[in-house]
């Protein structure tokens, strides 16, 4: 009888972190998703003179907002050695 109601207990348990950690992820994914949202819409509101001047087009807009975006142009990039700590 012990080791049923230890068995039952221990299912009952490990559903309730199963929900527990269900709910964490959908908290998760709805605050990425706001934010997401949030930075094409205020990416979108901008003119296109002001995307120039951060040097973004305008069709970059979504995928900066996914966070997928690369610019080849930084591909090739070299960093200065000897700024290491101060910049």
């Amino acid at each position: 009888m012990t080791s049923a109601i230890l068995t039952v207990s221990t299912v009952i348990q490990d559903a309730i972190e199963g929900l527990i950690d269900l709910t964490k992820e959908w908290k998760r994914n709805r605050a990425n998703k706001a934010a997401i949202r949030r930075t094409y819409k205020e990416l979108s509101q901008l003119t296109d003179h002001e995307l120039r001047d951060l040097g973004i087009g305008r069709s970059d807009i979504t995928s900066i907002a996914l966070g997928n975006f690369h610019d080849k142009r930084m591909s090739n990039a070299t960093t200065n050695k000897n700024l290491r700590g101060w910049v």
